[in-house]
């Protein structure tokens, strides 16, 4: 068997590429940003990266094949459990995990466990690092300073060090 994280992303190519190029250029950059802060995460949490890095990449998989919002945590838990299992290459306990992960991702301002506040702290850096000159949103608000905290930055000192990669 393969790398099931690759065959997993493959999985998820396919229907990124089903939408218009604008979208798909959406899709690939959140998905993958969120997962790959999923892992950076994961590491500084002790928690196991690759199911982290999953969470990220099918947290938003029904908007990608719906091209809806409403609802899309509760639902695209149920999308991607059908992924997984067809895929079968995750066990039930860690189907379980990112499908738990990501039905509460949404509920940014309850704490629930480890896996879900991964996702919900990766989904708002993506979210609040995609452009540092857009505005942090109210509701993500909280939570990007707690993150800030958590990595020992400010919002200014962060900001001026993205901006000094340009």
């Amino acid at each position: 068997m393969g790398n099931r994280l690759e065959s997993l992303r493959n999985e998820i190519d396919k229907l990124i590429d089903k939408n218009q190029p604008k979208e798909s250029r959406y899709f690939v950059s959140h998905l993958y940003g969120v997962s790959q802060f999923c892992v950076l995460l994961a590491v500084r949490r002790g928690l196991n990266t690759e199911l982290a890095a999953a969470c990220g990449m099918l947290h938003d998989i029904y908007q990608i094949t719906a091209g809806e919002r409403e609802k899309h945590a509760k639902k695209g838990a149920e999308q991607a459990g059908r992924m997984l299992k067809k895929i079968e290459a995750y066990s039930d306990q860690e189907i379980a995990i990112i499908t738990t992960a990501i039905s509460r991702h949404s509920k940014k301002h309850i704490v629930h466990e480890p896996y879900d506040e991964v996702l919900k702290d990766a989904d708002v850096l993506e979210h609040c690092l995609y452009n540092p000159d857009f505005p942090v949103s109210e509701k993500e608000m909280a939570r990007y300073n707690n993150l800030l905290e958590e990595f020992s930055c400010s919002t200014r000192g962060l900001i001026s060090a993205i901006q000094s990669c340009y």
